[in-house]
């Protein structure tokens, strides 16, 4: 047991580890959380410190937040490929990486993460699911959509393929199935909660929550929140 508790540690702390914020910091000197949608991730990092500096934060965060929680379960701790106990990793790094105890539990949308995660344990589930949304975006210009369909299309795909040859282990769907339901689970409620530390007002509600939960944003038009930025001379 205390092998897998270091597990968890680790995975929790890898995840919680605010690659998107350091980056900007560094590249641009700027805290990640007051533009754009206050999101610690990628797609709020290219825009507002460039596209290059995605690259680094994808190889981090896919490789090492995402792939090695898995990895390290079965080949550093013992865990059989369709153990809930090794499931259980990646979605710790998950929760760090959405709610990072050093971003005050601000944090990212774990989709990266997500992608790691199935990278290690259903590489073709993440080769899918990448062609929809690329293809969703190319169509509407937006992605948030489509990566919510693929995800909670994952727990389906996995009642329907278990782990066949192209994934590690002989083991059955369940245990895959929980873990794809709770990476749904989380990353649908870090969409509803979002980072804002002030909730909205009772009226704007309901449609918040609709456009938080459907586009990923707070409002209507996506220029209007991915172009945001802090009011002059606010910290």
């Amino acid at each position: 047991m205390l092998e897998i508790a270091g597990l968890y540690a680790y995975s929790y702390l890898a995840g919680a580890v605010p690659t998107a914020y350091l980056l900007a910091r560094f590249s641009s000197g700027i805290d990640i959380r007051q533009y754009g949608s206050g999101n610690v991730g990628g797609s709020n990092l290219a825009q507002h410190a460039g596209r290059h500096w995605v690259v680094l934060l994808l190889i981090f965060d896919i490789l090492i937040k995402g792939a090695t929680p898995v990895l390290a379960g079965v080949y550093v701790t013992g865990l059989d490929w369709d153990s809930f106990w090794l499931m259980a990793a990646p979605v710790l790094s998950a929760i760090g990486h959405n709610w990072s105890p050093f971003m005050r539990f601000q944090g990212g949308r774990g989709i990266s993460v997500v992608a790691g995660a199935l990278l290690s344990v259903d590489w073709l589930a993440l080769a899918l699911c990448l062609a929809v949304v690329g293809a969703g975006k190319k169509l509407t210009g937006s992605s948030a959509l489509w990566v919510l369909a693929c995800l909670a299309a994952l727990p389906f795909w996995a009642l329907l393929f278990g782990n066949p040859a192209w994934v590690p282990g002989e083991g059955q769907a369940s245990s895959k199935f929980a873990l794809f339901a709770a990476l749904l689970a989380v990353t649908v409620l870090k969409r509803l909660l979002g980072n804002a530390l002030v909730w909205p007002q009772s009226g704007l509600r309901r449609k918040v929550l609709f456009n938080r939960l459907l586009h990923d944003r707070d409002v209507d038009q996506r220029d209007d929140w991915v172009h945001r930025a802090p009011i002059l001379g606010e910290s």
